[in-house]
This record gives C-alpha cells, sequence and structure tokens, in this order.
C-alpha cells in the first residue's frame, strides 16, 4: 500500500547527495554520492544509488535543474531503503531548516505539475 501524502512527479534528475549524519556509520560523515531520482514531490524523493545507506541517515541535496539551472539546497531524512538489482533504493523526506530551498523547491514541483 502506497502511503504517500502528496502526488509524485516521474522525474530522472541525477544530483548528488552528501551524508551530512549518519549514526549507523559515521566514517560515512561527509561523503558525497551520485543519486538517480525516481519520482520526486515537495516535500520528498525517491532515489536510488550504488551506495547502501540506512534509515535516519541525513541528507544535504543540491539539485540543479533547467537551462540556465536553477539550483535547490535541500536537507532530508532516509525513511526507508530496498536493495533492487545492486541499487540501494530509499524515500528521503524534506526537512523544513532554516539555509535550505524546500519553498523555492515546492514551488518548482507545483508548475511542474500544472503542465
Amino acid at each position: 500500500m502506497d502511503k504517500r501524502r502528496e502526488p509524485r512527479l516521474a522525474h530522472g534528475l541525477k544530483f548528488i547527495a552528501h551524508i551530512h549524519e549518519c549514526l549507523d556509520d559515521p566514517g560515512l560523515e561527509g561523503e558525497s554520492i551520485e543519486c538517480h531520482a525516481i519520482d520526486v514531490s515537495t516535500h520528498g524523493i525517491q532515489l536510488h544509488t550504488d551506495k547502501a545507506l540506512v534509515p535516519n541517515t541525513l541528507l544535504n541535496i543540491v539539485i540543479s535543474i533547467g537551462d540556465p539551472p536553477t539550483q535547490y539546497k535541500l536537507r532530508g531524512e532516509i525513511r526507508w531503503t530496498k536493495i533492487i538489482d545492486n541499487n540501494c533504493h530509499m524515500g528521503v523526506v524534506f526537512s523544513e531548516e532554516k539555509g535550505t530551498d524546500l519553498d523555492a523547491w515546492g514551488a518548482h514541483i507545483d508548475r511542474l505539475s500544472e503542465v
């Protein structure tokens, strides 16, 4: 059963996530990983990467979209993970923190959903 609270848009974004905090493996903190979005919403993203991460890991995410590119700086927490075909699929919920671009990101997603 799908527990999503808001509509998701399929998206093939590629972006970099920086591991901010990983209580399960502190040695990963500061590491950068390439990610691929499966779908996006105003408050979250489903992605996959070849690096296995665990729930409760905090990520700093920078997404550049458009031409010329607009950059969105987001912070998110991994809520679930699943390994599929040697890739780690994750659900990330964005947090509303000072210094992030969550409002601008939400406005961008709203514009995309109107198309």
